[in-house]
């Protein structure tokens, strides 16, 4: 019992907390000095002593690396530092930000210019015109006989003022057809568009959660970290007292070795994860947007968390609204629309004209006359050395693929959603699971907790009850935090992972 005084000091140093050590985590401490003589009550754990995860709002705050020979250049001051962001706040950054979002904008305005351009085919055409032009003539002549040459100059100015209007009357409905597929490819460009910005809203997202994740990590290394530390020092103290052997604090200091090297892994995954979440954003890596908490930190079991509908019924909201099936769909429709257009080629047009002006050839190019004309023009393809039959076989080729592709989107929708149904179910499962280890922690740490106070445990038992706690409330946090990308995810297979 020589050296319970000390030990009851490294148990108080225990409970320092998580925060303070995160701003200067310090190597293992020298062997302790000889213990005061021991006294005979045994110490009761203040409550500052049960460990909390508390999240690490800011790997920055830890020096980088957390041990060993600092890196300069690593980590610098960011460009600028945004306040804090919930998740519809950082989605709302990345559709203002996000370069492939505007190339998708970009996309969607080309499709929509091309509808334009096919439905001016059927539109009449109206096409003015005007002409000015003044000439000069030498007429020479010569009479036989008594010869005599005479030279005659003309001067004529003749001016010209025309409009013309054609109108397409009658193509096989071809045109017709173009404009029907241009819509249809307009509409698929309009939900690819959608579905791109859903596609962004689940990356923030899983950037979102992975940052919040890192950070707890972080927060129970240190804990982990401190656990090891405070256990090496009780070694170091029953060795000093002649209780323990030497060659125990080795194994104490392996542990201490191996919690740090998992601080320091912990801190760059954080460090990384804030990376990724501002790139994600759109924003330079050097600023720095730190996410909102929507897991409670006292108690994670007790978040809220979406139902688990049957497969059928999320199938069901998928085709509803997954913006992706109703592109493939629509593109479908536009290559459908492109074979008979290509197939209307065979049928002859009929386009009308009509024409009306004035005109004035004379010396000065004044005496207007009005002239006009009405007529049509019939054309028909005879032969065009297979023009037309490559271009339908093209176009059949085209409609191959689209059917193809929309076979394939429909199998990642079922699959996506079976997957994120099993996901979710799984990690609802989970976190009860967790909540329950966490629950059975409480119990066995505040029984240790009690039996160390009547004297019949020993610390090393109460210490080791404590690292039972701080497990299971990384599990319960981890486990959290799955419930969450499983949302996210299901979400996201359903198409309603964003209000658009």
């Amino acid at each position: 019992m020589k050296s319970l005084p000390h030990a009851v000091v490294m148990f108080a140093l225990a409970g320092a907390p998580i925060a303070a050590l995160a701003q200067s985590p310090t190597p293992a401490p020298a062997p302790a000095a000889t213990p005061s003589p021991a006294t005979t009550a045994s110490p009761t754990p203040a409550s500052s002593a049960i460990p909390t995860l508390e999240p690490a709002t800011s790997p920055l705050s830890l020096p980088y690396p957390a041990f060993g020979e600092s890196v300069s250049g690593v980590v610098g001051t960011p460009s600028k530092q945004y306040p804090n962001v919930n998740l519809k706040q950082a989605i709302a950054i990345a559709v203002a930000q996000s370069p492939t979002l505007a190339a998708a904008r970009a996309d969607a305005a080309l499709a929509a210019i091309q509808v334009r351009l096919t439905e001016a085919a059927a539109l009449p055409h109206i096409a003015g015109s005007a002409s000015t032009a003044r000439s000069r003539a030498r007429t020479i002549s010569t009479t036989t006989g008594t010869a005599t040459t005479s030279t005659t100059t003309t001067v004529l100015t003749s001016n010209n003022l025309a409009v013309q209007l054609s109108q397409l009357i009658f193509d096989g409905f071809r045109t017709i057809y173009q404009i029907s597929a241009a819509s249809a490819s307009r509409i698929a460009s309009a939900e690819t568009y959608r579905s791109q910005l859903q596609t962004l809203a689940f990356n923030v997202a899983t950037a979102y959660y992975n940052v919040l994740t890192a950070e707890r990590q972080t927060g129970a290394a240190l804990a982990s970290l401190k656990n090891a530390q405070t256990q090496r020092d009780l070694v170091a103290a029953q060795a000093a007292a002649g209780t323990a052997a030497r060659s125990d604090i080795s194994n104490a200091d392996l542990q201490v070795a191996q919690a740090r090297l998992t601080v320091i892994k912990a801190q760059a995954t954080a460090l990384t994860s804030l990376t990724t979440f501002a790139t994600t954003l759109g924003l330079s890596p050097r600023e720095i947007v730190q996410p909102v908490d929507d897991v409670p930190a006292d108690n994670p079991g007790a978040m809220t968390s979406l139902p688990v509908p049957t497969y059928d019924d999320a199938l069901k909201r998928a085709y509803a609204m997954r913006p992706d099936w109703a592109a493939a769909q629509e593109q479908v429709v536009a290559a459908q629309r492109t074979v008979r257009a290509a197939r209307a080629a065979h049928w002859p047009t009929i386009s009308g004209t009509a024409s009306a002006g004035s005109s004035s050839t004379d010396l000065g190019g004044g005496t207007f006359q009005p002239t006009w004309s009405v007529g049509a023009q019939l054309s028909f393809p005879i032969y065009d050395g297979g023009t037309i039959a490559a271009t339908i076989q093209q176009a059949q080729a085209q409609q191959a693929v689209a059917e193809a592709n929309q076979r394939s989107t429909q199998l990642n929708i079922e699959s996506a959603v079976k997957s994120a149904l099993v996901t979710l179910a799984s990690a609802k499962s989970a976190l009860a699971a967790a909540n329950q280890e966490r629950a059975t922690a409480d119990v066995t740490l505040q029984a240790t907790e009690a039996r160390y106070k009547a004297g019949v445990t020993t610390l090393p038992l109460l210490l080791q009850a404590q690292t039972g706690y701080t497990t299971a409330l990384v599990d319960q946090v981890n486990a959290a935090y799955a419930v969450r990308q499983a949302e996210q995810q299901y979400l996201f297979a359903i198409g309603d992972n964003v209000q658009l």
